[in-house]
């Protein structure tokens, strides 16, 4: 009785994001029409502002559990103009932290999987959501906001000891260390979205965009993101790192082609690959074997979690008014 009911919104589903699609095609190419620049515009505003999708109830329960609080972040792109915002942020357990970095159009609550068994295992995790994401203020969002979202979420929270990092999440973790020098001893990279290239060539055959429309846009991202194309090379953003990497990426990922994965871990000293099959781009998310290879990985070189009497005296003060 529940298959057919599942499958209706699914397709459901898939016919709205295809409905999406030829409305953002039908939008860039009106502005074209009217001058390049507005073509331009148009397109990095697509580009730029990203939809938010309401939480499912296994997201709603986890957030249940968490002590909440916000964030205060600054915005440093030249599109952002210095722009002061307060994020969305949660927190959970005690010990060394482990940060929870979403991707584009995603939520903090996306990688809730993670929180139950890192607190397990004696770690504080704290998730927030990027801006104009989730709870959090704003409604556009440049990489380069997104990297120094994290750096200063990272700083507000104290040392990190890990990042659990997601599709775009993740050339934004890179980013971070470029523009901050944010170097958490241990990563856990899930579908990375790091070849940039890759990512407007897809974007600009999704809105029929010439090979010249597409530099004039990604000219366009890059002065407006304050950082040039170039800088987001991937063996610049990543060879050179001493910390620990942990890459997941599922074979049949439709989102981002494992080639994506594969590329970080090549160019990351250190790094492991764990390739995956049938799990697609969200669903690795909540597989069990995914989040239990990623807590031992983060676990390694970390103290034995306190014991249950500490914990519940540390649960007894985080209850106290």
């Amino acid at each position: 009785m529940l298959q057919p009911r599942s499958t209706t919104l699914q397709n459901s589903t898939t016919v709205r994001s295809r409905n999406a699609v030829r409305w953002a095609r039908v939008a860039v190419q009106a502005a074209y029409l009217v001058s390049e620049g507005l073509g331009t515009t148009v397109a990095e505003r697509l580009f730029s502002t990203p939809r938010r999708h309401a939480r499912p109830a296994r997201e709603r329960a986890i957030l249940a559990s968490g002590r909440p609080f916000q964030v205060p972040v600054q915005l440093r792109s030249p599109q952002a103009r210095g722009a002061k915002v307060e994020l969305a942020a949660w927190r959970w357990g005690h010990g060394p932290t482990v940060l929870l970095v979403h991707g584009w159009e995603g939520r903090g609550t996306q990688l809730g999987a993670f929180v139950e068994p890192l607190v397990a295992a004696g770690f504080s995790v704290v998730a927030f959501d990027a801006p104009g994401h989730g709870d959090s203020a704003g409604n556009r969002l440049y990489l380069t906001d997104h990297a120094d979202a994290i750096a200063d979420v990272a700083a507000y929270v104290g040392p990190v000891h890990g990042v659990v990092a997601h599709s775009f999440g993740v050339v934004a973790l890179l980013v971070a260390h470029l523009r901050h020098g944010f170097d958490p001893l241990r990563n856990v990279a899930i579908a990375p979205n790091v070849l940039l290239e890759d990512a407007f060539t897809r974007f600009a055959r999704t809105v029929a965009l010439d090979d010249a429309d597409r530099a004039a846009l990604e000219l366009s991202i890059g002065a407006h993101a304050g950082i040039s194309p170039s800088a987001l090379d991937l063996p610049r953003l990543a060879s050179g790192r001493d910390a620990g990497l942990l890459v997941f990426h599922d074979r049949d990922d439709r989102e981002v082609p494992f080639l994506h994965g594969h590329e970080l871990a090549s160019v990351w000293p250190n790094a492991q690959l764990r390739p995956t099959t049938g799990l697609g781009h969200r669903k690795i998310l909540r597989d069990p074997d995914v989040v239990a290879s990623a807590v031992t990985f983060l676990r390694e070189g970390v103290r034995a979690p306190a014991s249950d009497l500490i914990r519940e005296v540390d649960r007894y003060l985080d209850a106290r008014p």
